[in-house]
């Protein structure tokens, strides 16, 4: 068992006096700035620092199974919404502009159920990597809001179940709520600590979502008070607990199943570290190639600064604000090899 103290040594970061005069200009603590240039080199490291200083706008997934995109889009637009469709979906479209009023998650059409607001496009990618040509229930260890629940029942047509775990009471009133809003009776959902699970649930499955709880340093535009919030000790710690969440969301998996490893975070720590050193622990796991390229996205570090990963996290993906136009978020597909 990997214990706090032996993350913090191995993730320590030796920042100097450019980062630290980088992070005073930008009011980053200094070992975040100096981590990017290390990952980046320091102009894309700047780049990367004014992206986050940008805003990103929201992203509808439209609910097909209650209206058709083409007639939502319409109706929103007779609002005076603009939308920009994503390249690599049919069902979602990025707003450009918005009246005054009504804002985007207040419409009637947003009431009925007609469509989800998510805060960026970045959060659907998980979901269609791991439903794709895959028909039958899924596993979401830390489901609340909702968000990438509610797109795998709709993925899956309400014909097979989501089951959909969280251990915050208010988010899950949130989960619960969107469930309801968006009439997915396909989801079942559980009130559990995820890392509990292997042992209160007696079922396996073919598919398990991870999402997570993490730094969140991949959603700075959105929460600027990231750029202090974590200090090195704290890291470590969400580190441990992803380590852990990642092992019992293994073992939730049958033979041959496929969980996605996925946080909102840039962080290597939090992500190829994760999975390197679930391979280094386990003999029954590899991480596999995503099954369809949605767009020219980033792919895993190999190494970081004193540490060298598994050459296998070459196969996480990335997407970055400044490379992609979306918030920072990491997505690691591994395959359990035997149950």
């Amino acid at each position: 068992m990997i214990d706090v103290n032996t993350i913090y040594r191995e993730i320590y970061v030796d920042y100097g006096v450019l980062a630290e005069k980088i992070a005073s200009k930008y009011g980053y603590l200094p070992y975040m700035v100096q981590r990017y240039i290390y990952m980046l080199g320091l102009n894309e490291a700047i780049k990367l620092l004014e992206a986050f200083e940008k805003k990103i706008k929201p992203v509808i997934r439209v609910n097909t199974l209650m209206i058709e995109s083409e007639k939502l889009v319409k109706r929103l637009e007779g609002m005076g919404f603009r939308f920009k469709k994503l390249r690599w979906t049919d069902y979602a479209f990025r707003v450009v502009e918005e009246p005054d009023s009504p804002s985007i998650g207040a419409t009637h059409e947003y009431m009925k159920g007609n469509y989800y607001v998510h805060r960026d496009a970045a959060p659907l990618i998980p979901s269609i990597l791991l439903l794709h040509d895959y028909r039958g229930p899924v596993l979401d260890m830390c489901a609340a809001p909702g968000g990438k629940a509610t797109h795998m029942a709709e993925l899956l047509k309400r014909e097979h179940f989501v089951y959909a775990n969280d251990l915050v009471l208010y988010r899950i009133k949130s989960l619960i709520g969107h469930i309801m809003r968006l009439r997915h009776w396909n989801i079942r959902v559980l009130w559990s600590d995820a890392r509990k699970l292997p042992k209160l649930l007696d079922k396996r499955f073919k598919r398990v979502l991870l999402d997570a709880p993490c730094s969140g340093e991949g959603n700075i535009m959105f929460d600027p008070e990231r750029k202090t919030k974590t200090k090195l000790l704290d890291l470590a710690r969400i580190v441990k607990r992803e380590i852990e969440l990642l092992n019992a969301g293994i073992e939730m998996l049958e033979e041959d199943g496929v969980i996605a490893y996925v946080t909102c975070s840039i962080a290597p720590e939090e992500n190829e570290y994760v999975v390197s050193k679930i391979l280094e622990t386990r003999d029954d796991v590899e991480v596999v190639e995503p099954p369809v390229k949605l767009f020219n996205w980033s792919t895993g570090f190999t190494s970081f600064h004193r540490l060298v990963f598994s050459h296998e996290v070459s196969k996480c993906i990335r997407t970055w604000p400044h490379l992609h136009g979306m918030i920072g978020m990491t997505i690691c597909l591994l395959r359990k090899t035997r149950a």
